[in-house]
């Protein structure tokens, strides 16, 4: 069942089509971009944190108005960075992972990354709106899939231990005796072609990743990381859910 569809309607008799506008049809490429995706990342790192977010929020909020406050669903618990995995990452990388199924018409197995720096702030309890999504990802990331060799996923699953990244897909160990990764209960292999959905800044080298360069294939899917977990947060809410926080032990660090 395509939810996106299901979700636009909702939003049309709910009266926030001006929201579903600018949102859902970024595929259209319409200009409420502040500047280059590239240009954001670079000017972002110097700025401080309340210039960062008025830069990128500002023409959405001139557009949007009290929509901005618009209630989207109820979380249950707090979704922070704490600890190496993340219950907040978590949520990011379900969200990117239901829109990539959306769109796709169908689940499969695939990886998705999400570095831990693009996720700006933690999401309190109880109703989450727009506005707390913008703050989250104030980026006009886009949603990217790549196909990658098992070897490419190997130094990605380095640098995950190391910074802590969202992901989901597989199951990482670290211990005294090394890393053990697995999708599925079976070891990657660096011969074989594992698809990743993630961010287009990943893509392009951004964090020091840099498997972009070898990518096999890579696709667009003309949606924004930040649209998608909106998207999310209606379709949970209109089949009667609540964002609940969790941890499934996906990322296991010991020494």
């Amino acid at each position: 069942m395509n939810y996106l569809c299901k979700d636009n309607d909702m939003l049309r008799k709910t009266g926030i089509f001006v929201l579903l506008f600018l949102l859902a049809l970024s595929a259209c490429k319409t200009r409420y971009s502040v500047s280059k995706k590239e240009a954001q990342h670079q000017s972002l790192k110097s700025a401080s944190s309340s210039v960062k977010f008025d830069s990128i929020i500002s023409p959405y909020s001139k557009i949007l108005g009290n929509e901005m406050q618009k209630e989207l669903v109820m979380c249950n618990g707090e979704l922070t960075k704490d600890g190496h995995e993340m219950t907040l990452g978590n949520f990011v990388c379900d969200a990117v992972k239901w829109a990539y199924d959306s769109i796709a018409k169908a689940k499969q197995n695939v990886i998705v990354l999400m570095n831990r720096g693009g996720l700006r702030t933690s999401i309190n309890k109880g109703i989450v709106t727009v506005n707390s999504i913008f703050e989250l990802m104030p980026f006009d990331n886009e949603i990217e899939v790549v196909t990658i060799k098992g070897i490419e996923l190997e130094s990605i699953i380095k640098a995950i231990i190391e910074k802590k990244h969202a992901f989901l897909g597989m199951k990482i160990r670290k211990s005294s005796e090394g890393i053990a990764a697995a999708i599925d209960l079976q070891s990657i292999k660096s011969n074989n072609d594992y698809v990743m959905v993630t961010s287009d800044f990943l893509a392009n080298g951004g964090d020091g990743f840099t498997f972009g360069k070898k990518a096999l294939s890579s696709n667009k899917l003309n949606m924004k990381v930040r649209d998608a977990i909106i998207f999310y947060c209606m379709h949970l809410k209109y089949i009667g859910k609540t964002i609940s926080p969790y941890k499934d032990g996906r990322l296991e660090i010991s020494e």
